[in-house]
């Protein structure tokens, strides 16, 4: 949990930081479940918005423990919507994960590659929420559901 704080408040500072760019940058909270592990987690998301067309989006992840097992993973994606509305905007998405488990006696991290799909809903000039489907294609693939909250600046 430690880790999940200090990750968060880090992508805080660096999105506080940027504000002068107005527009370009946006912090949130992820939700969602991992169906290979079975947990669900609790994130946080740092999005640039490269054009209109495409979003650099870095997320970190701490899956809710289940036994004696605690996994966390960290995400990559490139977003390129292809559908801009002033209502919602539609886009796959293309990128690179690490997941890594740890129990008492032995931890271990796959890498892997995200393959998916969401959407965003504007429900202000600032704030956003979003649902987001994608495969994490690595030796035990698993699909993660998602929603997010998002605040832009």
């Amino acid at each position: 949990m430690k880790k999940l704080f200090l990750a968060m408040a880090m992508c805080l500072l660096t999105a506080v930081g940027m504000q002068a760019q107005d527009g370009k940058w946006g912090i949130g909270l992820n939700l969602g479940y991992g169906t290979d592990i079975e947990q669900g987690f609790l994130g946080g998301r740092l999005l640039y918005d490269i054009s209109d067309q495409f979003d650099i989006v870095a997320s970190f992840n701490h899956y809710f423990k289940k036994y004696d097992v605690k996994f966390w993973d960290i995400n990559a994606d490139f977003h390129w919507n292809v559908y801009r509305a002033p209502v919602f905007e539609v886009y796959p998405l293309v990128g690179l994960s690490y997941l890594h488990g740890k129990d008492d006696f032995d931890k271990e991290g796959w890498f892997g590659v995200n393959l998916g799909a969401g959407i965003m809903f504007n429900l202000t000039d600032h704030w956003k929420l979003g649902v987001e489907a994608k495969g994490q294609i690595m030796s035990n693939s698993q699909f993660v559901p998602m929603i997010s909250a998002m605040y832009r600046f």
